[in-house]
């Protein structure tokens, strides 16, 4: 599949191009939002234990780089099987764009805790 035809599938396009979005969100609002705190962070906060996961600004990066490869990974994958299942493709184009939603909340809260 070449890029011409994956651009001109509307359903398989536009899912990619906001998940790549949705990241690129999410690292503009962790860099700025955490461009002032220079200590650990919390990652994880649990109602019954408290803080239980602390951890510091590289281990933001590590997950958005981490979901950057994920969507890259399911970009290249939904490529190849375009012609033999194109249901599948479909399935990591959405997938994609939810799995980037979830990292962009997950960011969110990380940064509204600190």
């Amino acid at each position: 599949m070449t890029i011409r035809e994956f651009k001109q599938d509307k359903l398989l396009f536009y899912p990619f191009l906001a998940s790549a979005a949705l990241i690129l969100i999410a690292a503009l609002w962790a860099f700025f939002g955490l461009a002032k705190i220079n200590n650990l962070l919390i990652l994880h906060y649990d109602g019954y234990k408290g803080i239980d996961f602390l951890g510091n600004k590289g281990d933001i990066w590590r997950v958005l780089g981490l979901s950057a490869a994920i969507v890259g990974f399911n970009f290249l994958l939904a490529k190849k099987l375009y012609y033999k299942e194109r249901f599948l493709s479909y399935a990591f184009s959405f997938s994609s764009s939810i799995f980037s939603l979830l990292i962009l909340i997950g960011i969110f809260v990380i940064i509204s805790i600190n």
